[in-house]
């Protein structure tokens, strides 16, 4: 199948997980609905300042966009969920970091309690 289409039908696919419409979509990625909908059916390609729109406004990685083989959910794996809190706190200071730390223990007490 046509990378085109693939794409299409992933973005589709996502939006539609989040439960967004089509005009949903458009609105908030400050285009037009039919842009929106050839995309999906694979009758345009977006560009890559289109798609970097699309991820931002889907909140997802590019990695969603481009996976293929796996329906998009949108539980989170541990995996994921430890890359984005990796990306969180790369641009923490040390004294930010610390706090983090602090948290994430107490976070622990908590929870063997349970």
């Amino acid at each position: 199948m046509e990378l085109n289409k693939l794409l299409g039908r992933k973005i589709k696919e996502i939006r539609e997980s989040k439960g967004l419409t089509q005009q949903q979509l458009a609105e908030l990625c400050d285009m037009h609905t039919t842009s929106i909908g050839m995309i999906e059916i694979g009758r345009r390609m977006p560009s890559l300042g289109t798609l970097e729109l699309i991820v931002k406004t889907l909140d997802i990685d590019y990695q969603d966009l481009f996976d293929f083989t796996n329906t998009y959910s949108l539980e989170k794996s541990e995996e994921k969920l430890k890359i984005d809190l990796g990306r969180e706190v790369c641009n923490f200071n040390k004294k930010q970091l610390q706090h983090m730390i602090n948290h994430a223990k107490a976070i622990r007490k908590l929870c063997q309690k349970d």
